[in-house]
């Protein structure tokens, strides 16, 4: 399991990596269509198996999809949508996941409804960094990277939600 865990977390990563550098070319593809492109080319490249490459575009899409609609709500910044000093994640994947924030916003604006709607996050997942909070009890886990959405561990339950303060616990 752990190797399929590690596969997934740099498939996530490799993925960011693509669609933020499509992002950087004069197009009009949608985020959705960036994200699909990575997705093909993780199963060209034999990186990921046709169902992992639908997770992790799945995982990336709500999590960009999240920052954007936090930002446009509350015209905050990255550092209050990720509840957390900006100081911890590492500079390239800031970079990266800051650029294709602002790049995708105005497009995500118009799916503000839907994002609402798409705002659960389940043990199991991969999620970008930020915190959640456990739907049951209230307790926070803060991610610094991608990483898997343990289970909670002050009740055992397995559903989240972004929060947007954070008292409890970093998973990295």
């Amino acid at each position: 399991m752990q190797n399929n865990d590690n596969k997934l977390l740099s498939g996530y990563q490799r993925m960011m990596t693509r669609v933020k550098d499509a992002l950087d070319t004069p197009a009009t593809l949608t985020l959705r269509e960036h994200i699909e492109a990575a997705k093909e080319k993780a199963i060209a490249l034999e990186e990921l198996t046709v169902e992992e490459a639908e997770r992790i575009g799945h995982y990336l899409f709500r999590d960009l999809q999240d920052a954007a609609h936090y930002l446009s709500e509350t015209e905050q910044g990255l550092k209050e949508w990720a509840r957390f000093d900006l100081a911890l994640i590492e500079d390239k994947l800031l970079d990266m996941f800051s650029f294709m924030v602002d790049h995708t916003r105005s497009e995500l604006d118009a799916w503000a409804e839907r994002a609402r709607l798409a705002t659960e996050w389940m043990s199991g997942e991969v999620t970008g960094p930020g915190t959640l909070q456990c739907d049951n009890c209230q307790h926070s886990l803060q991610f610094t990277q991608p990483a898997y959405i343990p289970v909670c561990p002050n009740c055992g339950a397995t559903l989240f939600k972004r929060v947007m303060d954070t008292d409890d616990e970093a998973v990295s």
